[in-house]
């Protein structure tokens, strides 16, 4: 995702206001666009007019957010494999693989969120045939969006994804205006109208830049193979995100909502939990933009120096130009999202009627944005130790805050709404702590990882 990553660096450095305010909405597009959307999808229905307590408003909610957690689940592991393949490719300008890599990774995912995903909506659930059908379109919808957004951010599309966007929010309102009630199936297929058009603006780019020839290349399913920290990277990452919030939902003692039989989630506790991770959207930009692109900057010039025979200590330089980046970036990222969370703690004294908040929440909001700071500055340390090729390290620290988050998020549960997020709040001190720790350690030994752990120099030859 670097490469998009130099067209709004140098947007950002236009000398304008206008460039910059630019540049970092871009990023936050290109960063979530889909979870975006989906916030906007949701807080467009508190305008919509409904009877009977909003039932109907309160069934389209619980589904989306049913189907974000299994679009981020299902394809994050599809995504860390397949981004990893067409940058490669890219690298080699073997353009042709790109489309191949998408339908192939389209197909997987569809076929996993049928497999899961027809048999609840269709039978755990009490929805009918039409809004089951459209649930699922839905799932298939937004998982593909979140599929075809590396693709496009590799190939430096910036303008394409932040306009296809825009032109799919203006499409959902104008659908959702028309609708004649806000029974769930006419509000999930103005959502529906609204991804169907991202996703064809975002594949039209695809081809665009690419051609549209699917042109086989069995060396995907080996990348797969080779690379099997990947998918399990992506796939304990996206549970980690969500396992607290399904341990609410399936066994907290109160304050749950059930809504068409088997969909349950809690409002009290997501709503501060989302409100935390929005928090986290500026910093994340800012890494996306600069510090992710001077990494690869600074890493390039290493292995041009590799590849053009430097001597010693000419690499020695590099690297520990590259480690001394590495190491500061990531505390002023650390530093800027503490700054962020407590920002938030102290206006949530004096905003809680702002945000539609009970009281209740914001102890859990104040928990939440502490806990959003340590997790993302862990997964910034991730993405940092995945440009170096350290995998396995990488997968044992999304291992451990899934499986700390399991655990924490069960034992304080008991203990009522006070100590909720409590859990994740300490499985993300713990996770930062190990990817700062890990980064550490293996940057002074960056050169020894080039030459004899991955001896990525003879792949690139």
């Amino acid at each position: 995702m670097a490469g998009i990553g130099f067209t709004l660096e140098r947007m950002a450095r236009g000398g304008s206001l206008t460039s910059v305010v630019g540049a970092y909405g871009h990023a936050v597009m290109v960063v979530a666009g889909p979870w975006i959307f989906t916030l906007i999808g949701l807080a467009g229905t508190s305008f919509v007019a409904c009877d009977a307590g909003c039932r109907d408003v309160q069934v389209f909610r619980s589904i989306i957010i049913y189907n974000s957690v299994f679009a981020l689940i299902a394809s994050s592991p599809i995504v860390f494999v397949s981004t990893r393949f067409i940058a490669d490719r890219i690298f080699m300008k073997r353009f042709e693989s790109v489309m191949f890599t998408l339908a192939a990774s389209l197909g997987v995912y569809f076929f996993v969120a049928l497999i899961f995903a027809a048999p609840f909506y269709g039978l755990a659930t009490t929805l009918s045939l039409p809004e089951t059908i459209a649930s699922v379109q839905n799932l298939m919808l937004l998982g593909a969006s979140w599929l075809m957004i590396p693709f496009l951010g590799t190939m430096r599309s910036a303008n394409g994804i932040v306009g296809a966007f825009v032109l799919g929010a203006a499409a959902m309102i104008l659908a959702a205006i028309s609708v004649p009630d806000a029974r769930p199936f006419y509000l999930l297929q103005s959502f529906n109208v609204g991804l169907a058009l991202i996703n064809g603006v975002l594949l039209w780019l695809l081809t665009k830049q690419c051609g549209g020839r699917i042109v086989a290349d069995p060396a995907l399913l080996t990348c797969a193979r080779k690379y099997w920290e990947l998918p399990m990277i992506g796939l304990t990452y996206g549970l980690g995100v969500w396992s607290d919030k399904i341990i609410m939902w399936m066994f907290a003692p109160e304050e749950k909502m059930r809504v068409a039989g088997a969909i349950v989630t809690m409002p009290l506790y997501d709503t501060p939990m989302f409100l935390a991770q929005l928090a986290a959207l500026p910093v994340a930009a800012a890494f996306f933009i600069h510090a992710e692109t001077e990494v690869l900057r600074l890493y390039r010039r290493l292995f041009d120096g590799i590849e053009g025979r430097a001597s010693l200590k000419e690499l020695k330089a590099s690297s520990a130009a590259l480690s001394q980046f590495i190491g500061s970036v990531t505390i002023f990222l650390f530093e800027s999202l503490a700054a962020i969370a407590l920002l938030g703690v102290l206006i949530s004294f004096v905003a809680v009627d702002t945000f539609n908040l009970q009281p209740n929440q914001t102890g859990i909001l104040r928990n939440a944005l502490f806990a959003m700071a340590f997790n993302t500055s862990a997964m910034f340390c991730v993405i940092l130790l995945l440009y170096l090729d350290l995998r396995r390290v990488a997968l044992l620290i999304t291992t451990t805050y899934l499986l700390l988050n399991i655990a924490l998020t069960a034992f304080f549960l008991p203990h009522g709404f006070r100590f909720y997020a409590y859990g994740a709040f300490l499985a993300s001190i713990v996770e930062f702590a190990m990817a700062i720790l890990f980064l550490r350690r293996e940057l002074p030994w960056l050169l020894f990882h080039v030459f004899v752990t991955n001896n990525v120099s003879r792949a690139l030859r």
